[in-house]
C-alpha cells in the first residue's frame, strides 16, 4: 500500500520548447524638447507558461543567465 504523505513527482510537460527571438521597440526622446527622435529595435525573448513553475521557476524567482555564443543557460540565482 502506498504512503499517503509522499508527494507526487512533478513532471514537466515538455522537456524541450521552441521559441523565436523577436524584438522590442525602444523609443528615444530628446530631453530638451520631449519629442520622440527615433525608435530602435532590440532583440527580445519572452518565456512564459506553467512549465516554468514546473521546472522550479516560480513568480519572483531571481535568475542568472549564462551567455555563450548560441547558448543561454538560465538558473535560479544563488
Amino acid at each position: 500500500m502506498a504512503e499517503h504523505d509522499t508527494k507526487p513527482e512533478v513532471r514537466i510537460s515538455k522537456a524541450q520548447r521552441r521559441y523565436k527571438v523577436g524584438y522590442v521597440s525602444i523609443q528615444h526622446i530628446k530631453r530638451a524638447t520631449g519629442m520622440t527622435t527615433y525608435y530602435s529595435r532590440s532583440p527580445s525573448l519572452h518565456l512564459k507558461g506553467d512549465w516554468l513553475e514546473e521546472a522550479g521557476f516560480t513568480t519572483d524567482t531571481p535568475v542568472t543567465v549564462a551567455v555563450e555564443r548560441g547558448l543561454l543557460v538560465i538558473r535560479p540565482a544563488e
